[in-house]
């Protein structure tokens, strides 16, 4: 019995690769490694731009906190300036040079009346508009000796009590405490706050 050769065409399918289907898995990754590189690209534009905003606002609250000096040095002039006219100007506030003869303590800085307070500089040279307001650190106006008044005194060499002692108010120069506060608004809505103690 003789064999006979497989047709060609048998042979060829019989060494022939199975053919697999594609099923687009690497399109996928591919779309998914796509995605996470879009997110974190976006994400560091974000955190750079943000950056560039916190320092940009930080510089402009620095400038206003400097500005503040030009309203501390016109309040301190107008207190000697009204001071020098005598004591019992003191006694009284004076709302037209920013002056009060007496503080609510409970007040904040940013609730005081600074729609009416005087203006020191309408524009600096960095655009900021600085306010001050004069607050003699009393209860109530009228002369410090009065009755029922109650003001907070210096403290100093030779006084009763000492100045770190909580509540001294005891009377070693017969001149009270004075605070003045300056508000600084800026560019971009900034507003900053600065005050200081003198008698």
């Amino acid at each position: 019995m003789t064999k006979h050769p497989l047709p060609r065409l048998a042979r060829l399918s019989a060494y022939r690769a199975p053919v697999r289907v594609q099923q687009g898995v690497t399109l996928l990754v591919a779309l998914v490694v796509l995605l996470v590189m879009t997110i974190t690209g976006l994400a560091l534009v974000r955190t750079s731009t943000l950056g560039a905003g916190v320092s940009g606002s930080l510089a402009l609250k620095q400038a206003a906190t400097s500005g503040a000096d030009l309203g501390l040095e016109t309040g301190l002039a107008k207190l000697e300036a009204l001071s020098a006219t005598g004591t019992s100007a003191l006694d009284a506030s004076n709302s037209s040079i920013g002056y009060y003869a007496s503080v609510d303590p409970k007040v904040t800085a940013k609730s005081l009346a600074w729609g009416s307070a005087p203006v020191a500089a309408a524009s600096d040279p960095l655009g900021n508009e600085v306010r001050y307001l004069i607050h003699r650190l009393c209860r109530s106006a009228g002369p410090i000796n009065a009755a029922g008044q109650s003001c907070v005194m210096p403290q100093g060499e030779g006084c009763s009590g000492s100045s770190e002692s909580v509540g001294s108010v005891s009377s070693c120069t017969q001149r009270p405490m004075y605070r003045i506060t300056a508000k600084v608004s800026g560019p971009r809505d900034t507003e900053s706050y600065v005050q200081m103690s003198t008698y």
